[in-house]
């Protein structure tokens, strides 16, 4: 199924591969190859006996993206076997994190590769893709709210995806008067930044080709999400940027050259982040996107520029996402 029906909207950095595990066919198999080669017969059965003109168009599909490959084995009769390239292996990781994820959702643990991951992972890339997610992780807003925040999506396709966000808990109500109840994400959601920052490491390394540029848009959404969940030693105080280098897609009128967020810790403990950033700032760490994507899914921070009087505290905020993106 096209990107677009998947999701209803232009995608944006991430979504592509996002959309792979949409489908629960893909899923499996990527989770089954990552066990290692297998012939046909074999992945038919370990990907639960589908209709083998469905796996094999699946298998098309996932060659053609170089995903996938097939391999003669050496000797008679002839053996081929299919198993998956480095692209591939970085989808693997990309499904291990969103099995994690799944596996921890509010009501019930849910499996990859079924159809209430479907609908979980579909949710997860409208609320991505249409910028639910990175409004609502800045604020709490209502309906009315959103709906003047996000002017490219209409009312009704806002409170249609609102609502299937709820009903997968990655967004809850809070209790207030009157019938503008205000809209907030949840934990659970916050933890999808994960799989979200990797996949889009992913396109980025082996579908630039075809993959949307990382904007401010991204950049403030994978902030925002991940900031509340880091842990800091109690030593680190005060405020700091973090900065990345982006590029605007096109028809972004608000495409920005350093995108990110600043945020303030007292005594380790976050007290506020936001994605307006000051001009002189008294710490910061700035870099490319490929640095910072590299430091937050490896933990290695040496592409990035840190400066300013506490460059400490600087560390401090990459380390403690990079554990939060591995917690």
């Amino acid at each position: 199924m096209p990107l677009a029906e998947l999701i209803d909207q232009k995608p944006r950095a991430g979504s592509h591969v996002l959309s792979l595990f949409i489908s629960p066919l893909s899923a499996s198999i990527i989770r089954a190859l990552a066990e290692g080669p297998m012939r046909l017969a074999e992945l038919h059965e370990r990907t639960g006996w589908p209709a083998e003109s469905t796996l094999r168009a699946r298998i098309a599909d996932l060659q053609e993206l170089e995903a996938i490959e097939k391999r003669d084995l050496p000797g008679m009769p002839r053996k081929v076997v299919i198993c998956l390239t480095p692209m591939g292996d970085e989808l693997r990781q990309v499904a291990d994190l969103l099995e994690r994820w799944l596996s921890r959702a509010p009501q019930t643990p849910i499996e990859l590769g079924t159809t209430p991951a479907k609908g979980a992972i579909k949710a997860l890339a409208g609320g991505w893709g249409s910028t639910i997610l990175r409004v609502l992780a800045a604020q709490p807003l209502s309906l009315t709210e959103l709906d003047i925040a996000i002017p490219d999506q209409s009312y009704p396709v806002l409170e249609r995806r609102l609502s299937i966000m709820r009903a997968t808990g990655q967004v809850a109500v809070l209790p207030a008067e009157g019938r503008n109840k205000p809209y907030v994400v949840t934990e659970w959601v916050r933890q999808a930044v994960a799989p979200l920052v990797w996949a889009g490491r992913c396109e980025r390394r082996y579908m630039n080709e075809v993959a949307s540029p990382v904007t401010h848009v991204e950049v403030e959404a994978a902030f925002l999400l991940a900031m509340p969940q880091i842990r800091l030693p109690a030593s680190a105080d005060g405020a700091c940027v973090l900065g990345v280098g982006t590029q605007p897609r096109e028809g972004d009128e608000e495409g920005r050259s350093i995108a990110g967020v600043e945020v303030l810790i007292d005594r380790g403990k976050l007290i506020s982040c936001t994605p307006e950033l000051t001009t002189n700032p008294p710490t910061w760490a700035i870099g490319t996107v490929d640095s910072w994507l590299h430091a937050v899914t490896e933990g290695e921070s040496n592409g990035l520029h840190l400066g300013g009087r506490n460059p400490k505290l600087a560390q401090s905020l990459i380390e403690g996402l990079a554990d939060a993106l591995r917690a």
